[in-house]
Order: structure tokens, then sequence, then C-alpha cells
């Protein structure tokens, strides 16, 4: 039997402040132990397990897999008592070949030979604290960290379970119980996880988005006296009742942009995207009102077009300090917005999003330089660093699976298993970077890193302005651009007659295709400036830039074929793995290598076809000409 008391925690900091506590209601707590636990719910197709009332746990653990089978109950005022049965398995196998025990007899009982699919996913972080009464163990306090993944959707919360142990008994519970009730940022929880998780399917099973338990909740927030809450909760009741996402804004207020960001975010925190301002951290707060500030226009700005709200708004007038705000503000808010889909992974185009929005943040460092005070950027530069390189661990691997699928695409059936192996094995490193992006996304370095650039955005531009020089300096972007138009210009101009066909070493190509990038995001953040003549020079630039990019990636494809060959796994910079000691048979990756060199080989050899195109005289006049509008 499992007697625990269960209670939803209102947030993160709610979980930090219990994982501090060394005592609780008189009681010893330890330290603890953390653990990420990864489980599948089973049933068969037809869920008999649901139909008699329990639901069968799948988790794997340093010896096996274990196997729990919990009685589905509703807890009375969080406390839940439930038959629980346990077995431990080597590995996956069929229920006829678990150890006997009263766990098989019951799950082959209610099973009748129906074969065990996996229906729910759940994984969690947790902190398994031990809780004594002197030398008596009494009970454990777990505090969870939740993600369920269902029918493609996923949701986070948190969550802080008191679960009886050892010599732990009523009383004890009851001491503690009513502790944990006295708590802030606690409500006692009736539902099982499992439960939850489950209450999400079928809520979307008849297309319906919120479960029934929640409607009144938004309803409310829907008339209540806060705006931006009674926004968010009339787009997503619209949306319940089967509107489109433009139809959703449109009764909302919002855009369909910002209906998807609080769609995003509603499937990771559930209710708690209603939090009032003073329950989330000040970088939540600051996010928020970033985002809001570009993406929740104000009215008399719903006029203008979609291609007007993709740039920061920067006028001729502007001083470069109030353009780098501008343009920092824009690409920050950019980058939170995609921050919920990040998260949840269910749309690559979301990670892609945000790690540009990170590299454009850094070229604007680079580019208002001499304008920002060097040592008030420092960490947002570091930061912005540090989270661009974590995003681009994953995005690199989703880049180098589509272009991989393409070759594959491009082979005849019987050859379409030729890099099972080495797609595996990306698959595999994806999900270990992935994982580290998301614990970094949940740290502290990551929330502070982003409510201090907020703070420094919101803040006074002297706060932010470099000492002035001695000699005067010209300020407004009308005088600073053109020299910085043609700065960047020069950089990719060095490179005539530095690049000459094979005999060019490869990294020359990659430092011309990061000079191209400068320029084109110095083109884009000022074509509110610049005018409609600056879109084809960007369109130019860009061009360059893909034919470069192609070549990069076939060059670092290439090493990744080259070190699976070798060692027949993934392998990045700075590995200690020994030497190979056997051979590594993979013909279907020799031959993608292959092709890959011949894709560097070709790109190499084109590349004069396409130099001319920023090289001559022709783009030359036209920035010319652009420039003098300014």
């Amino acid at each position: 039997m499992e007697v625990e008391a269960k209670y939803t925690a209102a947030d993160a900091a709610t979980l930090a402040r219990l994982a501090k506590a060394t005592e609780l209601a008189g009681y010893d707590v330890d330290a603890g132990e953390r653990r990420r636990d990864r489980d599948t719910f089973l049933d068969t197709a037809d869920r008999r397990f649901l139909a008699a009332g329990y639901y069968l746990r799948r988790r794997e653990t340093g010896g096996g897999v274990r196997l729990t089978l919990k009685q589905l109950v509703i807890g009375d005022a969080g406390v839940l008592r439930r038959e629980e049965l346990e077995a431990r398995v080597a590995a996956d196998v069929p229920p006829a070949e678990w150890p006997e025990g009263e766990l098989r007899e019951r799950v082959q009982s209610i099973a009748q030979g129906a074969p065990l699919e996996p229906f729910l996913f759940l994984e969690q972080e947790r902190l398994a604290r031990r809780v004594f009464d002197g030398a008596r163990e009494v009970a454990e306090l777990s505090l969870d960290d939740v993600t369920i993944a269902a029918g493609g959707r996923a949701r986070r919360w948190f969550e802080a379970e008191l679960e009886l142990r050892g010599e732990g008994d009523d009383d004890d519970l009851e001491r503690l119980a009513a502790a944990l009730r006295a708590e802030p940022g606690l409500t006692p929880e009736s539902r099982a996880k499992f439960t939850r998780a489950l209450e999400m399917v079928e809520a979307g099973g008849d297309g319906s988005l919120l479960p029934p338990a929640e409607r009144s909740v938004h309803e409310a927030h829907a008339g209540g006296a806060d705006v931006r809450a009674a926004r968010r909760a009339a787009a997503l009741l619209a949306l319940d009742e089967g509107l489109t996402q433009t139809e959703a804004g449109t009764r909302a207020g919002l855009s369909s942009r910002r209906v998807r960001y609080w769609l995003a975010r509603y499937r990771v925190e559930g209710l708690g995207i209603y939090r009032a301002p003073d329950a989330l951290g000040a970088s939540e707060v600051s996010a928020e009102s970033l985002v809001a500030e570009v993406v929740e226009a104000p009215a008399e700005a719903a006029a203008e077009t979609d291609d007007k709200k993709k740039r920061p708004g920067i006028l001729p007038a502007d001083t470069m300090v109030e353009a780098a705000v501008k343009t920092l503000r824009f690409h920050l808010a950019r980058m939170l917005e995609h921050e919920a889909g990040t998260r949840l992974g269910e749309d690559s185009e979301e990670l892609h999003v945000m790690r540009v929005s990170t590299r454009r943040m850094r070229m604007a460092l680079r580019v208002f330089d001499e304008y920002l005070d060097r040592q008030t950027m420092r960490p947002v530069l570091k930061g912005l660093r540090r989270t661009g390189r974590t995003l681009g661990a994953v995005r690199d691997l989703d880049v180098f699976q589509y272009k991989t699928q393409h070759y594959l695409d491009t082979l005849p059936p019987e050859r379409a298993g030729d890099l099972d192996g080495l797609l595996a094995a990306c698959r595999a490193e994806r999900e270990r970077q992935r994982e580290h992006l998301v614990d970094y996304l949940d740290g502290g370095r990551y929330r502070d890193f982003v409510e201090r650039f907020a703070e420094l955005l919101d803040g006074p531009l002297d706060h932010l302005s470099g000492r002035p020089p001695v000699d005067p300096r010209p300020q407004r972007v009308s005088q600073v651009l053109p020299g910085v138009l043609y700065k960047d210009m020069a950089v990719v101009w060095a490179f005539e007659g530095q690049i000459d066909g094979l005999e060019t070493p490869l990294p020359r190509f990659h430092a011309l295709r990061k000079g191209c990038k400068g320029l084109r995001y110095t083109l884009e953040f000022f074509e509110d400036v610049l005018g409609p003549g600056a879109r084809p020079l960007i369109k130019k630039v860009k061009g360059l830039q893909d034919h470069l990019g192609d070549l990069q990636d076939a060059v670092v494809t290439s090493g990744v074929l080259r070190d699976y060959l070798t060692w027949g796994t993934w392998r990045h910079g700075g590995h200690d793995l020994p030497g190979p000691v056997e051979v590594i048979v993979a013909p279907g990756a020799a031959r993608y290598l292959a092709a890959r060199q011949e894709e560097m080989e070709r790109l190499v050899l084109t590349f004069p076809d396409v130099w001319p195109t920023i090289a001559g005289s022709g783009f030359s006049r036209e920035l010319a000409t652009v420039i003098a509008e300014i």
C-alpha cells in the first residue's frame, strides 16, 4: 500500500525554497539525492488497465527496468492511499517472462494476452529527501519538476510529494502534511501525475484544448480586471471552440503570432501563464514585457505590414545608442518569443529562430560597440555566446539530419538504410545535447542573463553609453551609418584575390562567410533607414552567404563522417577516445562521404560565378546609391 500526500507547487522558486529547508514540522530532512526519471505508461490497445482502474508504469533504472502497477484513486485533501505492486526485470520482455509474483499475475489477468503498448510519457527532475524523527526514518519528501508528453503535446509543472517510508505512520503523515499545507505556494493535489497526463490527452481527444476541470478558471480570467490575462484566456477559449489562431487573435485583441506564443506557453505551463507579475521571477516579467512591446503592438500600429514588423524600426534621427536599444530589444523579444517552442521541441524552426536571434544580437553589439559601454555589455555578450553555443549544439545536429535525409531521398529504395547507424548515432547525440539545452534554459545562469539584459534595456540610456570621447563625434544614425556599411563592405572586399580554387584553405571560405553575415545583418538592422533599395542588396549578400554556408556544411559533415568511419560513433573535438581497435565497416557512410566531398569540390569551383555579385562594380554602385538616400 502506497500512502502519500501530494501538492502542486506554484513555481520553481517554491521547490527551491523547500530544497534548502533542513527541518519540517520538527523532523530532520537530509540533503537528498537528485535524479532524472523517464517513465512510460503502458496499456493494451483497448485500454484494459484503465477500465480496470489501474495504470502500469515502466521506469528505466541503473539495474534494468522497474515495472509498477498502481490503482487509480482520487486523493482526500491531497492524501492518496492506493495499492501498488512492483517488480524489476533485466530488460524489456513480455509479461510471461517477468519474475513470478503478484504483479505478473495481476497484469496477465488484466491484459488477457493482449500486447502492451506505450501511450503516455513522463520525465521529471526529482530531488528525493529522506525525513527522520531522530534515528527513525518516517518519509521521503520528493520535489519534482515534471514534463508530460502525450499526443504530440507537452506540459510542465512542479510538485511536492510526501510518501511514508520506513517506520512512518499516519501520525507522522498528518504532522508533516499539515506543515506542507501551510507552506506558501503549495496547494493540495488529489490527482496522480498519470491522471493529469490522461486528462490532457482526453481534453484533446475531441478536438478541444482545455480540460473541463480548468475551463472555469480560464473563463474567470477572461472576465477579470487583468487585461493581459484576459487576452490570453480569451484566445485559449477561442481556440478551444475550434477557431483558428488568426480568428482567436481577432477575438482576443492579439496578433496570430502572439496567440501561437501563449498556446505554446500554456502547453508547457498550464494555468501558470496567469501568474501575477509579483509571483514571477523578474526575468519573466521583463521577458513578457519585451515580447509584448514588439509583438502585442498598440492599435495605432496595427496597420503596419508584416514585413515592417520584422525590423527594429530605427529612424535616421535616432542616436546610435537609441538604435542599439531598439535593435537589441527587438531581437531579445524574438528570442524569448521562441523559447517556449524550443523547450517543447516539436518544431525545429523554433530553435532555429531563437539561435539566429542570439547571433543577431551579438552582431548588433559589434555594430554599436563604439557607442556602448563595453564593461556594462560584457556580461550580455558572454550570456549571448553561452546561449548561442547551447542552442547551436542542437541546431547543427538538426541540419545534419535534414541534409543527410535529403541525400537518402536521392538513393534507390534498396539503399534507404545506408546510413541507419550514422543517423542513430546522430539522434543519440542530439538527445544528449537537447537535455543539456533544456537544463540550461531551466537554470539560473540563463535566467540571470535574461533578467540583467532586460533591466539594462529598460533602464536609462546613459547607463549603456560609453564615456564621451575627448573630441566630438557623430551620434545620429544618418551620420554614422555610411561609415559602418563601408567598413563592413571592406571586410568582404578584403578577400578579393585571396581565394583561388581548390588550393584555397577551407577556413578562408568560412571567414568570408562570416564577413558576409556581418554585412547582411547590418543592412537588415537599418533597412528602415536605407529604404527599399536595401532589399536587393540583402538578397545578393544572402546568395553568396548561402553558397558559402553549403560549403561549410559539407566540410563539417565530411569531418563527422571521417570520425564515424574511424570510431563507429559520434565524436567531437577534444575527445579522449583511444585509437581505433577494430575495423569499422560502413560502406554507406563511405559513399556519403564521397558525395559530400564532391559537393565541396563543386562549390569551391563554382565560387567565381557568385563572387562578382558582391565584388563587382554593380553592387558598389547600388550600395552608394542607397547610402546617398539616407
